[in-house]
């Protein structure tokens, strides 16, 4: 089976990719630097440049059954300067893979989005931050596209990542890294509740949801996580335990963002319902791998 993919050097796609392939799929990697993607991926790809005045014919002589989506411009900055980036990627690029397979007899559209689009934590659209608009604006066009083309479509909404070697520090990292310094680092007050995904969990059920395609409706989500939260705080707690380190943080140090999501814990029920599918990594074992 054929799959489109953009995003592939990307932390999800950098994991995903091996995993594909191992499976039997072939990939066409859409990207926009060559050398990266070949320092990454080397030859596990076929590889298509954004800025190929051939984009869409080649597309079309690929002939892809599926797309993963996973690449997007993300920011929590609301500053109008982000605004040109944001909408080149999250919008632009997204309809022109759109527009490259709308007469492909592609089978799925497998999007990406973020649970800063809910706000509340809820299944009301919400979004957080600009970047999450963007996100949830692209949702419409997919509508659109998929209806026209008849095609199905699936958005799922990855919860937060961690495991594995990532380019960007993350939250645990910063956490950790505080017991290195002499200083207390400043953080919010920590009580935000996240839900946190390892990223072998991640890539397994990308396989699984791929095997299934046949099983989903026209249109659906999936929320990406296991299902159980905890705040920053209790997350600074456990990495001190597992690490036997003293985390020098001063909570509070620095205010909320505007709109900080409080409360990001996936409800996993369709997972289970749809798929058969639930995370296999909790955070303490996940923890405990990543930091040995």
């Amino acid at each position: 089976m054929k799959i489109l993919m953009s995003g592939a050097t990307g932390f999800v796609g950098s994991y995903l990719v091996p995993n594909l392939v191992r499976s039997g799929y072939e990939i066409l990697e859409i990207s926009r630097n060559m050398d990266k993607s070949l320092k990454i991926n080397g030859s596990l790809t076929k590889k298509i440049l954004v800025s190929d005045p051939d984009f869409k014919s080649k597309i079309s002589l690929f002939k892809p059954e599926i797309v993963i989506h996973l690449a997007s411009y993300i920011t929590s900055s609301d500053e109008f300067q982000e605004i040109n980036e944001l909408l080149q990627s999250n919008i632009y690029f997204f309809s022109k893979i759109l527009d490259a397979v709308s007469k492909t007899n592609l089978k799925i559209f497998i999007n990406t989005g973020t649970f800063a689009e809910y706000f509340n934590g809820d299944d009301k659209f919400k979004p957080a931050y600009l970047y999450a608009a963007t996100k949830t604006a692209s949702r419409v066009i997919l509508d659109y596209y998929s209806a026209a083309y008849e095609f199905k479509q699936t958005t799922v909404v990855p919860y937060t990542i961690y495991g594995g070697e990532d380019s960007r520090e993350k939250i645990i990292d910063i956490i950790y890294n505080s017991s290195k310094k002499i200083k207390e680092i400043d953080l919010s007050p920590g009580n935000q509740v996240l839900d946190f995904i390892h990223i072998n969990d991640v890539t397994d059920f990308y396989i699984t949801l791929i095997k299934n395609i046949d099983k989903l409706k026209n249109k659906s989500e999936f929320k990406l996580g296991t299902g159980i939260g905890h705040s920053l705080r209790d997350l600074a707690k456990l990495i001190e335990e597992i690490c036997n380190v003293k985390t020098k943080i001063n909570w509070g140090g620095i205010e909320y963002r505007k709109l900080d999501v409080m409360y990001a814990v996936a409800d996993t029920k369709i997972n289970k319902n749809t798929l058969n599918w639930s995370s296999k990594i909790s955070l303490r074992e996940g923890l405990q791998n990543y930091f040995e």
